[in-house]
């Protein structure tokens, strides 16, 4: 009827056998999450050039028995599942469902795929230099949250309310902040540029530019532990109330592992283990997102209530 407000189009989740293939999506986020947790490591023990050149390894296929080597070499080797398994995941996606989102999310996956490889060869050319080294883990996190938009995106999930959607994507938006500024920490080697806590080497505020990275993103997390409490409290009784416990949870043992990391001497057992949880609470996070249905243009097609199938659209305009 003329004049009459428009009418939202409704979700259109997709018949079982034409969704993207979950299983294989959820096998290459596993691989992905060890592949991060050893580059973790690479990073914790040092051994970021224990492989000088790429993408061979000191000239050579096999590299030599040292342990540097070993680690750097392992990371190497774990990138080669987690590509195979992202590869056929895109191939199964553009056979299974001719839903033009999930498609073009795929594309976009092999794009930043595409980029991590790039960014891990220019990473050790240029020795390791920390603006690069950062974009290399902003970039494995959005293949991560791409590819958790790929496996649970295309379902649909129980309506919320609006503020937790805001909540959610404000959570998910200073965490990305938050993780890149860890990674700059952690490669610029900033780590203990404040060595006690609360305060920043017996001051209230920092001293130079690395102390003042470190004090930003050791403040930034205690900000969003409290953000990640408010939302798995504001998330009871909803279909969210799990994943934000979930993530109030992490938060707390992410800002602990933090401290105990500094006050510890950025021992590597509890680097590591900062840097694993904080990957966790991203993929949390992400879930929890596309739960709320922040994501449903990207992942999913919609469509009108007469049937025409819009791709990437929520409402009419």
């Amino acid at each position: 009827m003329a004049g009459s407000p428009p009418r939202a189009y409704l979700p259109r989740a997709c018949p079982p056998r034409a969704c993207p293939p979950r299983a294989w999506t959820w096998a290459a986020i596993v691989a992905l999450f060890l592949l991060m947790t050893m580059g973790n490591i690479v990073s914790a023990t040092g051994s970021g050039l224990g492989c000088p050149d790429w993408p061979l390894c000191h000239g050579r296929l096999l590299p030599p028995a040292q342990t540097e080597v070993l680690i750097e070499f392992s990371h190497r080797l774990k990138a080669i599942p987690f590509t195979l398994l992202l590869l056929v995941t895109v191939v199964l996606t553009w056979r299974r469902t001719p839903a033009r989102a999930p498609r073009r999310l795929s594309l976009i996956l092999v794009a930043l795929l595409a980029a991590q490889i790039g960014l891990g060869g220019v990473t050790v050319l240029f020795k390791l230099p920390d603006l690069v080294s950062t974009a290399h883990l902003v970039n494995a996190l959005l293949i991560l949250a791409g590819l958790v938009m790929l496996a649970e995106g295309t379902r649909a999930h129980p309506p919320v309310p609006a503020r937790l959607k805001r909540l959610a994507m404000a959570g998910l938006a200073a965490l990305l902040l938050q993780l890149a500024l860890g990674g700059y920490v952690r490669h610029a080697g900033a780590g203990l540029a404040c060595p006690d806590f609360p305060l920043c080497s017996g001051s209230l505020l920092p001293h130079n530019w690395e102390s003042a990275v470190h004090w930003i993103h050791r403040w930034l997390g205690v900000a969003l532990l409290g953000l990640f409490v408010h939302l798995a409290l504001a998330a009871r009784r909803t279909a969210l109330a799990g994943p934000a416990a979930v993530a109030a949870v992490l938060a707390v043992l992410q800002v602990a592992l933090g401290i105990m990391a500094v006050l510890g001497g950025l021992a590597v057992p509890l680097r590591a283990a900062h840097a694993v949880v904080a990957y966790a609470l991203w993929g949390v996070l992400v879930w929890l997102s596309v739960l709320a249905e922040c994501w449903s243009a990207v992942a999913r097609d919609t469509e009108t209530p007469g049937g025409e199938i819009i791709s990437g659209v929520g409402r009419a305009s």
